[in-house]
């Protein structure tokens, strides 16, 4: 019960903040863009090796990536040591109604990614916090009717859907984007 009173106050202070928030938004194909976002959750040792690989594949193709990921699971924060490309963050780096609040987190919302693709199977606040209030060029996630205003391209996948799968999917409509035929939003 006091978990979804302090999520639901979570979820209004969100609102309130995410109504004050102005950005550009341009959908860019993954061609085109140049610097990427990773956002996921880390909840086990497989996911955190799925997201690797991904992200290697975009550096491979000369983006510059910036992965940050959400730990519940406080045996694996000690697992993962950050790195160039990758921060964490976990239970203990949030409030009392799910705001993540480090430099890292801000500085994460602050850059201006042509990109920023949220991995998440699942809604979580504290990611849907980092996505909404992001300055971001063009946000990816999964669809959901609650995060309509927090995306601005929504990939829908059967619930059962891998994390694989979904990768996939968010790379094979990044590719189909036109950048000749689209308009700014």
């Amino acid at each position: 019960m006091f978990g979804r009173i302090r999520s639901f106050i979570g979820n209004r202070y969100f609102k309130k903040e995410l109504s004050k928030t102005g950005r550009d938004r341009k959908l860019i194909n993954l061609q085109e863009a140049k610097k990427i976002g990773i956002l996921y959750n880390l909840n086990t040792v497989p996911d955190y090796e799925i997201v690797s690989e991904f992200v290697t594949q975009l550096q491979h193709d000369r983006k510059e990536v910036k992965a940050l990921g959400y730990v519940k699971n406080k045996n694996l924060v000690n697992r993962f040591l950050p790195k160039l490309s990758y921060d964490f963050f976990s239970r203990k780096d949030v409030n009392l109604f799910f705001m993540p609040g480090q430099a890292k987190v801000r500085d994460f919302i602050a850059k201006e990614f042509d990109l920023l693709i949220d991995l998440s199977l699942r809604d979580s606040l504290p990611l849907k916090y980092i996505v909404g209030l992001s300055m971001s060029l063009c946000r990816i996630g999964r669809f959901s009717e609650q995060n309509t205003d927090c995306y601005d391209l929504m990939i829908d996948i059967p619930p059962a859907a891998s994390l694989n799968e979904y990768i996939l999917q968010i790379t094979h409509y990044l590719n189909l984007i036109n950048n000749d035929a689209k308009t700014s939003a």
